[in-house]
């Protein structure tokens, strides 16, 4: 998402200042069918909420919201609210200029690189836009200081002790945000001195606002738990790749000491060209489709991850940005609720071993590789085709007879498969409808044993 073009120098502001210590007052988060805050699962493969329901991730990236005016801000929301997401990543500081300003001309700090100095009027807003998050029900997952790509930005203004004490000004500030999750340094991979800068914030956060979970953004291919795997400040481990998201996703999700939910917190973005050269089937200079997109999202899904964000373009927001509000990806991203939320998602293992999968699957690295997982108790088993192709299930490996269907992605739509039910024994082979509503080739295989 953000290669982006850094603004040298520092703009001169004018606003009031402030003190650390400023702690707005308590407001309730109406979380819209989530008991706030969320937590991990006892087995510390996905995340619950308060009363311990199991919480798909599905997030969009309007990241730094706070330059829009509240009228524009809550135009973005109620689009991804009404879409079906139920995450936002957002930033509280802008990424891409010094100082961070808001809609209102307002900056973060004064002096400008100082983060122990806040300005009021900043914070204000961003008070105002997360209320507006909170009142609409959404997880919100927040940058607090994004390190940057190539010659970074905030970076060069962030030292141990500043760090802390910009930690405990978020904790203090933010307590009382029971759908908040902290993302930490942000498109980098830390040295000695930023993941110690990190460590600082976060502890710092965490002693303030001990119910709040910790993330972390590093560089693409790389997981939080590249740099931060034995902090324990870290719940939940991001997935960044541009590359298949399935060799990036299945070996985070095989990390041990400890396990850690893992969510494919960022991908290629519609539009944008982002390394898609990564990719098997594109070259440099290519854009990602939808397709591709929604390629990544399910190979993750199907490797393990608990949780996807979408983007495109949006974050921009350059003129007509409200155009692409209904980019094709964001319309078909949440899709992949209503594929899961019905099912008992939270039980799948992915299939490593191509013991559900046993034929037609592919090779590893390709662009048309098949993913696929099953759930612990044999009662549900899901395969991603990114193609049309004829594969091989072993259906013995389920615990009663089953039903097969088809579920398209790009429409939600589902299609029984020829000669549903089956008896849960031998293998058989199934072969896909040719084309989903879109066009394209994929679908996924649906296996469910009847209660």
């Amino acid at each position: 998402m953000k290669r982006r073009e850094f603004l040298s120098g520092i703009l001169a502001t004018t606003a009031g200042t402030g003190a650390l210590g400023a702690v707005r007052t308590s407001h309730n988060d109406g979380g819209i069918g989530v008991a706030f805050p969320l937590k991990l699962s006892d087995d510390r493969r996905y995340l619950v909420d308060d009363q311990g329901k199991p919480f798909f991730v599905l997030g969009d990236t309007p990241w730094f919201l706070q330059k829009l005016p509240i009228e524009d801000v809550g135009r973005v929301m109620d689009d991804r609210r009404a879409k079906g997401f139920n995450t936002l990543f957002l930033e509280i500081l802008d990424d891409s200029r010094m100082p961070s300003r808001d809609a209102d001309g307002h900056v973060a700090f004064r002096p400008e690189t100082d983060i122990t100095r806040p300005v009021e009027a900043y914070w204000q807003y961003a008070d105002t836009v997360m209320e507006e998050a909170a009142r609409r029900g959404f997880f919100v997952i927040m940058s607090d200081l994004w390190y940057g790509y190539g010659k970074g930005l905030w970076m060069h203004h962030v030292t141990p002790a500043n760090a802390a004490a910009y930690g405990h000004f978020l904790g203090k500030r933010y307590a009382h945000r029971q759908n908040l999750m902290w993302m930490h340094c942000g498109d980098r991979n830390p040295d000695e001195r930023l993941a110690d800068c990190a460590r600082q914030l976060a502890q710092a956060l965490k002693r303030e606002a001990p119910r709040q979970l910790h993330t972390a953004h590093l560089s693409p291919g790389f997981a939080s738990a590249a740099s931060f795997a034995a902090e324990p400040w870290l719940d939940v481990n991001l997935a960044y790749t541009y590359g298949p998201s399935y060799r990036h996703v299945a070996p985070e999700y095989e990390r041990k000491d400890p396990v850690r939910p893992v969510i494919l917190g960022e991908t290629g973005y519609e539009g944008e060209p982002n390394e898609i050269e990564l990719l098997p089937d594109a070259r440099k200079g290519d854009l990602w489709t939808p397709y591709r997109i929604r390629r990544n999202a399910y190979w993750a899904v199907l490797s393990g991850a608990c949780g996807y964000c979408a983007g495109t373009r949006l974050w921009r927001y350059e003129p007509g940005w409200r155009g692409l509000l209904d980019a094709a990806s964001t319309r078909q991203a949440p899709l992949i609720l209503r594929l899961l939320e019905p099912r008992p998602w939270w039980r799948l293992v992915p299939d490593a071993k191509h013991e559900l999968v046993t034929a037609g699957y592919g090779a590893s690295g390709q662009a048309d590789y098949v993913t696929a997982a099953m759930a612990d108790d044999r009662r549900l088993g899901l395969a991603y085709l990114p193609s049309t192709r004829r594969i091989s299930v072993g259906l013995a490996s389920f615990a009663g007879e089953l039903t097969a269907s088809w579920f398209d992605p790009t429409s939600g739509r589902s299609i029984a498969a020829e000669g549903s039910p089956f008896a849960n024994r031998g293998s058989r082979d199934f072969t896909p409808p040719a084309k989903n509503l879109a066009g394209d080739g994929d679908y996924v295989l649906v296996l469910e044993v009847a209660e």
